[in-house]
């Protein structure tokens, strides 16, 4: 999401503001929030950004919380006057998704504790959301955190990682063919103990990723099935899904899969937000959340629609969706209901 935009919000104000450091340096977030206000308390919605942890809308290997700016998402906040919140987090392969989920836990515990006296007034309903990875972190953060988001909003998100599609090998995303990934992996190792690495935040999308190196590190787990592994740092871990099942998780890595680990009873009310032709992270995912939410006794309100792309959303570009102009944008309403689960959740 470019600073530009933030700085030009009208009414607005925007800081940058360390909530850890690290031996790598800060870890920082931006807080946007009305010039003024009125005494009362104020909703907060965190959105945490994707990039299949790595970067980019897939995993957390590439992006930072400038990228694929979720605009549609940002102007419903400001048009009722809330805070938003935008965090980055340490990205694999140079760090494992334990890093990732303790920064976004991080963050949303420094967001519960400090953001008020941060930005001078008191703050009201915590809300969460998260694209592609950003909504597995959304989920495996409120899974994680003693009190709980008000409501979860999970945008396509990469939500069972010991399923079928992150376990079997063979298949690359977006409908590309395979490719050899020797050369790929050999340059980004999953982490290891000791590794010499510094771990990084942030990764700024290039202008042509399809060139970049470590966006090929996305295609390339997909396609040899090694997201559990370099998730973990455990070799062979998807390998052992496959054959064996979840029981093959080692008991210190469970956390990271919620839908199979998890106290989902405790999960606060959801909208799952997910194209049904999705070729990033496959529609399963959104299925098999929508089932385990809500034989845990969540409220689950779901909205799968048909032709939606991964990244469907930030490709309308900056506009308010909620205007009439909107009207004849690609799956406009499935925006606009997922702003009205929002709007319902801090009223409820």
């Amino acid at each position: 999401m470019a600073k530009s935009l933030f700085s030009s919000l009208k009414g607005y104000t925007y800081k940058t503001i360390p909530y850890k450091s690290g031996p790598n340096g800060d870890i920082v977030l931006d807080v946007v929030y009305p010039e003024e206000a009125d005494g009362s308390p104020t909703t907060v919605l965190i959105h945490i950004h994707g990039g299949f942890l790595v970067s980019l809308t897939w995993a957390q290997i590439v992006g930072d919380r400038y990228s694929f700016a979720p605009y549609w998402l940002l102007n419903a906040a400001t048009a009722r006057r809330w805070i938003f919140v935008s965090p980055d987090y340490r990205l694999v392969p140079e760090s494992t998704a334990h890093a990732s989920l303790d920064d976004s836990i991080d963050a949303y515990n420094w967001v519960r504790s400090s953001l008020a006296d941060a930005i001078g007034r008191p703050i009201g309903p915590v809300l969460l959301s998260g694209s592609s990875a950003g909504g597995y972190l959304a989920l495996t953060t409120a899974n994680a955190v003693e009190h709980k988001p008000d409501a979860l909003l999970l945008i396509y998100g990469m939500l069972d990682a010991a399923g079928p599609r992150y376990t079997t090998p063979g298949t690359n995303i977006w409908g590309a063919p395979p490719f050899d990934t020797a050369s790929v992996l050999s340059q980004f190792p999953r982490t290891k103990q000791n590794d010499d690495r510094k771990a990084i935040s942030g990764y700024p999308p290039p202008e042509n990723f399809q060139q970049d190196p470590r966006f090929q590190v996305t295609s390339a787990l997909h396609i040899d099935a090694l997201f559990p592994d370099y998730m973990t740092g455990v070799d062979g871990l998807s390998r052992e899904i496959a054959n064996k099942g979840i029981d093959a998780i080692p008991e210190e890595h469970r956390r990271l899969f919620p839908l199979s680990f998890g106290d989902l009873s405790k999960i606060p009310r959801t909208f799952l937000l997910h194209g049904v032709n999705d070729t990033a992270v496959t529609i399963d995912c959104g299925i098999v959340a929508e089932k385990k939410l809500r034989e845990a006794g969540v409220e689950v309100i779901k909205d799968f629609p048909e032709n939606a792309e991964h990244g469907f959303d930030v490709r309308t570009g900056n506009v308010d969706v909620e205007k009439a102009d909107a009207d004849g944008i690609p799956n406009v309403e499935s925006l606009r209901n997922a702003i009205r689960f929002l709007d319902s959740s801090v009223k409820n």
